[in-house]
């Protein structure tokens, strides 16, 4: 997350850390596994580190770097003022993520002894509720927010609980459906227009009555209703989002055309439909030329727009122009016109950064799956966990 952040913020995060002549400690986080594994150690960040606060001419003191999260109250001893300790990633104990509360307990409790203050900025694991994420602040009794967690607290709280200004479209991309069912139950009541794309708009399609070839769709497949535990087919579930967005008045833009091959791999010749059927022996791998133009002139005319998923299997150059058209078409309403454009974290935040358009957006989440826990509406422990902002007190004269 460190390095995500603009030279000038790192600099003046880095002047709080030291010139505040407080004794640090990190607990990081990488991705779930379980044990440790060399790759993935951060060892390399805490050198990494050190030779920042060193260029930057704010601190000449060692990063220390803690091997064993749970056995570093020795080095936690040897801490200077100003001086920072790196814990190893906390990922590699099975008590961070346990599902049992008392061996997730057990770890917090040794990591709070380390220190007086909790300072949350992992968003991108805000969703979990991990040893380090909620058992820390229950243990010590409050958590703080740190920069980035408010950055981000503060971008969703305009789209999920203010009203953020109108038209307001959801693009919503990625592979499955299910993936996606509740954030699109929960958006409905919050938009005005709809894109789909991705593999999950071949679902959609299907579900239309269009010859969608060899493309990726979820037919067959049931996705159990979370209310009701109802068992319902993919395909049905489809339909039936479809019929709710169109009653309650919400625009659909669903693909017109597609960029195809026979296989998910590069070409030099894809196929690229005159409609929005594909051929048998074809998928559909991109959103074609007239939907990216669709698409543009939906995004042109909206206020607000919040992108959760890519168009197309981007990573592969022959079908990334979908992805980066949404992407530019969104940086160019917020450069343009200053419209609100939120980006929800994983793929499409790696789009948007690798189209360059990134730095146009109003917020680019660091968090795929905690965005996306939050635009569906849900609480996410990581953040209930700190504590509230605390507001002045007015007396019986209505003085602060």
């Amino acid at each position: 997350l460190f390095s995500m952040l603009p030279e000038a913020e790192k600099k003046d995060l880095l002047d709080r850390l030291t010139k505040a002549r407080r004794q640090e400690v990190r607990f990081p986080h990488l991705r779930q596994y379980k044990g440790y594994e060399e790759e993935l150690s951060l060892q390399p960040v805490a050198h990494r580190l050190e030779a920042l606060l060193k260029a930057e001419g704010i601190s000449s003191l060692p990063v220390l770097f803690a091997e064993d999260c749970l056995a570093a109250q020795p080095m936690v001893d040897k801490l200077q003022p100003g001086q920072a300790l790196l814990l190893e990633n906390v990922r590699f104990y099975r008590n961070e993520s346990s599902k049992k509360l008392e061996e997730r307990m057990v770890m917090a409790r040794t990591l709070a002894s380390y220190g007086d203050f909790f300072v949350s900025d992992a968003f991108g694991t805000a969703h979990r509720d991990a040893a380090s994420m909620t058992g820390i602040p229950k243990v010590l009794g409050h958590g703080a927010s740190g920069y980035l967690m408010k950055r981000e607290i503060e971008a969703f709280h305009k789209v999920i609980v203010t009203k953020p200004p109108s038209p307001v479209v959801a693009i919503v991309g990625g592979a499955k459906v299910s993936d996606k069912v509740q954030l699109l139950e929960h958006m409905l009541g919050n938009i005005d227009k709809l894109i789909i794309g991705g593999a999950m708009a071949y679902t959609f399609l299907k579900a239309k009555g269009f010859n969608i070839g060899k493309s990726f769709c979820e037919r067959g497949q049931s996705f159990v209703d979370r209310y009701s535990g109802e068992s319902m087919d993919i395909v049905e579930l489809a339909s039936k989002l479809l019929e709710k967005a169109t009653e309650m008045g919400i625009e659909i833009c669903l693909p017109v055309d597609h960029v195809c091959h026979t296989a998910c791999k590069a070409t030099e010749a894809p196929l690229t439909t005159d409609d929005a059927n594909v051929p048998d022996d074809y998928m559909a791998l991109d959103i074609g030329p007239k939907t990216i133009s669709l698409y543009q002139d939906v995004i042109s005319t909206c206020n607000t727009a919040i992108w959760n998923g890519p168009m197309g299997v981007f990573e592969i150059p022959t079908y990334s122009a979908g992805t980066f058209a949404i992407a530019k078409a969104m940086g160019d309403g917020t450069a343009e016109r200053g419209m609100m454009t939120i980006i929800g974290g994983g793929d499409s935040a790696s789009a948007a950064e690798q189209s360059g358009q990134d730095v146009r957006m109003s917020h680019v989440s660091t968090g795929g799956g905690a965005s996306l826990e939050l635009l569906e509406g849900k609480i996410l422990p990581g953040i209930a966990a700190l504590d509230d902002v605390r507001r002045p007190s007015t007396n019986g004269n209505g003085k602060h």
